[in-house]
């Protein structure tokens, strides 16, 4: 039996609308059909043989067995799930589907009688959270409605993945048609004058009348509009929308079919990956023996014979990862990467100490507190703004993480920091939440360096530190303040730019960094406070110095946190800023702390 897949990398609207008429057909017939047939059982004028054979061929939802047409969900693997099958069944036609065709086939699928199959459908779709009844016999799923529990303009775009760039053309649109639960839909969709999908049509109807939306009720009303269409993946049509893609149909037929979509001429389609359990046993062999991280897409290659070139590549890929993820003596890197359980570093796993920010006391000759942390309230000058830059933080002293993550961008600006240059890290406070993937916890991911030389770095959510960046530190020639560039070329695929740009405000001179380093040493021998440690790295800036500067040096010599910094800043009368820099007057050492600050101490 020869059969084929020819996949589009993007089906046009009008051709989508062909598809689903076609689809609908195949549903009605129950079986594969030739083209002529399909054609006839259709029943348009607008749709004919031609039409027919340039969708059939080039679709993927149809293949050709036999010289006849039929549908590519009916080749669903009969080990699956029998639910599995079910919902990929309902997606596949991507619209609200009767049950008795669904039964059907699903019938076809397993190869049994519909009376058998019809109970443990039916229990199947009474789980509400994955379908819902659009009609008394035509079952949808909830993935097609909108989610508008959040009840915010915001929340509700973000939930249903939502451009507010597109939606928001509607909503200004809409001032003039207003939806009052889709009774003048086609009136509105007209007026938009292209397709609007499902998610977007319900939230201008939510927006219109938030308190008493209702996704199924909303999703019923519509349907129930025989004035409007809704195209699978495309989205709701107007009567005038829906007259223009039919009107395409006579180009999409003069389309020429690729010599090898021919009808009779097609190659045997490849079968979805399907993996025993002896095959198991090699998958987990390979992975359980490797030394290193363990890729699927090499087992995918190396144990089944699957490449790129397969049509059914990405689906194998998965189904590969998932049967691993699911195992549990092997650990998800992220991605297809995978290791055997204990076999993460166990540097990966913790903060280092010296990265860590000391709980130290000191006092003065009267015994009072010297370093002593203020309320921001409590801060002087620019000061609130100064510790609330990305640059001023650091590894356990950054800013509350988001509740979400936003769309990060593709290109980040990072500052390297003596002290993660000593040992190869990166703290994720430096980039936007969410750059590197949020899951798993730890994550490994490959950078590329400028020159083709790779190298692979770990990720903890945990700790928020990368690591494994030391031997491409070195290679830079500054010690502190050296800018370099993330981009993000796949989730688990990154490149690292270097062009011997610095930050003037992080920038430490090797002559300086010497400095700083006895100040070091001499901080641990003679115990001093972060009061004498910044006095002291003042008075080597006569004229000033910036926030930043200040929080950079003093990081070198102990690490501090920023509130410490501003803190003492602000509470000390030989402390002031001065044209937006930071100046030590040492004839005000002998007045001592700002007694105006005490109410702003934290207990």
């Amino acid at each position: 039996m020869a059969a084929v897949t020819k996949i589009k990398p993007r089906e046009i609207p009008a051709e989508r609308y062909a598809a689903d008429l076609m689809f609908q057909a195949l549903l009605e017939i129950g079986d594969a059909a030739r083209v002529s047939e399909l054609a006839r059982q259709i029943g348009r004028p607008d749709v004919d043989i031609h039409l027919v054979r340039v969708i059939a061929a080039t679709s993927d939802r149809f293949m050709f067995a036999e010289r006849k047409c039929t549908l590519q969900s009916r080749r669903l693997d009969p080990q699956h799930s029998f639910e599995r099958n079910v919902f990929d069944t309902i997606q596949a036609y991507g619209l609200p589907i009767p049950f008795n065709r669904l039964c059907r086939e699903l019938s076809i699928v397993y190869n049994r009688p519909m009376e058998s199959l019809s109970p443990a459908l039916k229990r199947i779709l009474a789980d509400a959270e994955r379908s819902f009844w659009v009609t008394r016999e035509l079952v949808g799923l909830t993935s097609w409605l909108l989610d508008a529990s959040s009840g915010k303009r915001e929340d509700i775009l973000f939930d249903n993945f939502l451009e507010s760039e597109i939606v928001t053309p509607l909503e200004k649109l809409n001032r003039t048609v207003l939806i009052e639960g889709g009774e003048n839909a086609a009136e509105f969709l007209d007026s938009v004058g292209q397709p609007v999908s499902t998610r977007s049509l319900q939230y201008i109807i939510w927006k219109s009348s938030p308190q008493q939306y209702d996704p199924i009720a909303t999703f019923q009303k519509l349907w129930a509009n025989s004035q409007i269409t809704l195209v699978s993946e495309v989205g709701w049509c107007g009567p005038k929308t829906r007259e223009a893609l039919a009107g395409e149909f006579s180009v999409i037929a003069q389309k020429s079919i690729p010599e090898d979509a021919e009808l009779g001429r097609q190659p045997e389609l490849s079968q979805p990956l399907v993996i025993n359990d002896e095959e198991m046993e090699k998958v987990m062999k390979a992975v359980l023996d490797s030394d290193t991280v363990s890729r699927a897409t090499n087992i995918l290659e190396e144990v089944f014979e699957v490449t790129p070139i397969d049509l059914t590549y990405e689906a194998d890929l998965y189904t590969l990862t998932s049967a691993l993820r699911s195992r549990l003596d092997i650990v998800w890197l992220g991605a297809d990467r995978f290791l055997p359980v204990g076999a993460i570093p166990a540097y990966v796993e913790s903060i280092p100490e010296t990265l860590r920010i000391p709980r130290l006391e000191f006092v003065d000759s009267e015994g009072n507190p010297l370093d002593r942390l203020i309320e921001d309230e409590g801060f002087d000058g620019t000061l609130r703004s100064d510790i609330a830059t990305i640059y001023s933080q650091d590894v356990q002293d950054e800013e509350e993480l988001p509740s979400k993550p936003d769309s990060p961008p593709a290109t980040v600006r990072c500052v390297l920091k003596y002290h993660h240059k000593e040992i190869g890290t990166l703290p994720l406070s430096l980039l936007p939440y969410g750059y590197f993937p949020l899951e798993p916890n730890i994550l490994q991911v490959r950078i590329q360096v400028q020159g083709g030389i790779g190298m692979d770095v770990w990720v903890n959510n945990t700790t928020r530190l990368a690591y494994g960046l030391l031997d491409w530190y070195y290679s830079i020639p500054v010690d502190s303040g050296a800018v370099f560039y993330l981009d993000r070329l796949d989730p688990d695929h990154y490149e690292i730019k270097y062009m011997d740009e610095t930050e003037p405000t992080m920038f430490i001179s090797r002559n300086r960094l010497e400095e700083l380093i006895e100040l070091h040493r001499r901080a641990q021998e003679e115990e001093l406070s972060m009061f004498d440690i910044i006095r002291e790295i003042m008075e080597h800036y006569r004229r000033g110095m910036e926030f930043l500067t200040l929080h950079t040096e003093a990081n070198v010599v102990r690490r501090v946190s920023r509130r410490m910094i501003a803190s003492l800043l602000s509470s000390y009368h030989c402390f002031f800023q001065r044209s937006g820099v930071w100046v030590y007057d040492l004839k005000k050492l002998s007045q001592g702390f700002d007694r105006s600050k005490r109410k702003y101490l934290k207990k």
